[in-house]
């Protein structure tokens, strides 16, 4: 993997309203180029910045095949998505598809907007983009609740640094912003309540991969019949609930695999499969390799190896 300073103005801090008379222009973009490693996790980081913009600059409206959040740290923002408009505030996070028709800038009568970005891709998103609304109402308001700007911070400094696990790491704290915003539309009721059905069960399993789940606690969890359980998952992950929970475990196994130094049976067993030779049979048919070989080719890839 690699990085790149693509745009760099004189470094300036992200401040507020009272000395907005001092801020200055910042353009920090990064690129990252997933590793071998990445191609097991489900989301990837591409790219990654900081800017602070003022009215007199253009808007940005390049088109790329990515998924894009904004964090907006201070002063305000515009995003202008297939004609509809949104300010972005302190405080909120926006949610972006840049295949679509969009251009965001900063807010005509506003002093400044400095924010940071994140552009990303993995499987899954645009159906998840879809299911939310986000196209339709792009702004979630959740970062002020929960402070997830030391997520975003977090994420730059592994892009930053380019360390061996740069991969997993910036997945997994994607994945936990990515749940936040999920949980937001949740609890504020924008999920159709098939999707919020189906949205408690993978919470629930996730947050307890051991446990041996069956196909009546999973309806239980929905609040579903088995029949409505199955239906509901072909519609809308393409698949049955034990072939996705089957998966979930393998890829939670991936990243123990590589990024701990846990007994192969250890991380069975944590996954979900106290026999480790059931383990190695489900792990082998979806990766393609076992458990060791994985072990061994993650870690050689993360540092470089040929």
């Amino acid at each position: 993997m690699d990085k790149t300073l693509i745009l760099g103005y004189g470094r300036a801090t992200m401040v507020d309203e009272a000395t907005a008379a001092e801020i200055r222009a910042l353009d920090e973009v990064f690129f990252q180029t997933p590793g071998r490693l990445s191609r097991a996790l489900p989301y990837s980081l591409l790219a990654a910045g900081r800017r602070i913009c003022s009215p007199t600059e253009a808007p940005i409206a390049q088109r790329f095949n990515q998924h894009t959040l904004i964090l907006t740290l201070s002063g305000k923002g515009v995003l202008d998505v297939n004609g509809q408009s949104n300010l972005l505030q302190q405080g909120t996070i926006a949610w972006l598809d840049s295949s679509m028709l969009y251009s965001h800038g900063c807010e005509p009568h506003h002093s400044h907007w400095s924010y940071l970005w994140l552009g990303f891709v993995g499987h899954g998103l645009d159906t998840l983009f879809d299911n939310l609304g986000v196209g339709g109402n792009p702004v979630f308001a959740t970062a002020a609740q929960h402070d997830l700007q030391p997520l975003f911070e977090d994420i730059l400094k592994e892009v930053e640094t380019s360390g061996f696990l740069a991969d997993s790491r910036c997945f997994a704290l994607l994945a936990q912003l990515i749940s936040t915003l999920v949980s937001e539309r949740a609890d504020c009721g924008d999920l159709s309540g098939a999707v919020q059905r189906l949205q408690r069960v993978l919470e629930t399993v996730r947050a307890d991969l051991s446990h041996s789940w069956s196909v009546t606690e999973l309806a239980a969890a929905a609040n579903l019949s088995q029949a409505q359980l199955f239906r509901r998952f072909r519609q809308r992950m393409g698949t049955t609930p034990l072939d996705w929970l089957r998966h979930e475990r393998v890829n939670a196994a991936k990243r123990l695999l590589v990024v701990t130094e846990e007994q192969i049976g250890q991380i069975a067993a944590r996954c979900g499969y106290p026999d480790p030779f059931h383990f190695a049979r489900d792990f082998k048919k979806l990766a393609g390799v076992t458990p060791s070989e994985f072990r061994r080719q993650g870690r050689s890839a993360s540092f470089g190896s040929p």
